[in-house]
């Protein structure tokens, strides 16, 4: 039987088609990173210098600020440092991370579905559109504090997200609402507190999201009281 020329024309298109596919397939990921090369889009790189711990990294960063407000707040140098190694690796800018659950209860505080927020009541976020509520539901600064933690310190949300006041803002926090734990060394309901919002179970099992995030700490506060002396 003879094959037209159309057919066989059809049959090339065809082979070249799915030939091309299968390749493109196989090498996407190559592709893929040809393609990032191309329009400027590279990966990102660790700021941190190749061999320098998160411990070291934080210390470069912040120690000298923190030693200060340590002394002016008389909240312990070495659990500040941990904590900042906890919660943002000791980065400089430390970043923000946005939390969808808080702003889930900060719309029903809005629409006074709930009663209070811990200390916010629904006058405090009446007037906030979905941007400000995005705002005061994100983390910010060195130790992660939510926006609407400042909301009670008589403070609005622009001054948290400054890298400059960020850091006193969160040693104030601190010294505020748990510092009470701190001065009587109980370092474990610290960070317990700051990352739940309540003490150290009695159970013994912490419910921080990281299940060693209270125990790391304790181990970084040595490294920083040996590094203090």
């Amino acid at each position: 039987m003879k094959i037209s020329r159309s057919t066989k024309r059809k049959v090339v298109f065809y082979v070249i088609f799915f030939s091309s596919i299968y390749l493109g397939y196989r090498n996407r990921y190559d592709l893929a990173s040809w393609m990032r090369n191309q329009i400027g889009w590279h990966d990102p790189v660790d700021p941190r210098p190749e061999g320098m711990s998160k411990l070291e990294w934080a210390e470069r960063n912040y120690s000298e600020e923190v030693l200060s407000l340590s002394k002016k707040y008389e909240v312990p140098y070495e659990y500040l440092m941990a904590l900042i190694v906890l919660e943002c690796g000791g980065d400089k800018p430390a970043g923000n991370r946005y939390e969808s659950h808080i702003y889930s209860k900060l719309t029903k505080l809005k629409d006074s579905k709930i009663k209070r927020l811990e200390d916010l009541k629904p006058h405090h976020v009446a007037e906030c559109n979905e941007n400000a509520l995005k705002n005061l539901a994100t983390s910010w600064g060195p130790f992660q504090l939510m926006g609407y933690k400042v909301v009670g310190m008589g403070l609005n949300i622009s001054d948290i997200r400054h890298e400059t006041t960020a850091i006193e803002i969160g040693v104030r926090w601190i010294e505020k609402e748990y510092g009470h734990f701190l001065k009587k060394k109980k370092f474990r309901d610290g960070f317990h507190y700051h990352n739940t919002g309540s003490r150290f179970p009695i159970s013994g099992k912490s419910r921080t999201h990281d299940p060693y995030y209270v125990s790391n700490g304790l181990k970084y506060m040595k490294w920083y009281k040996a590094r203090k002396k």
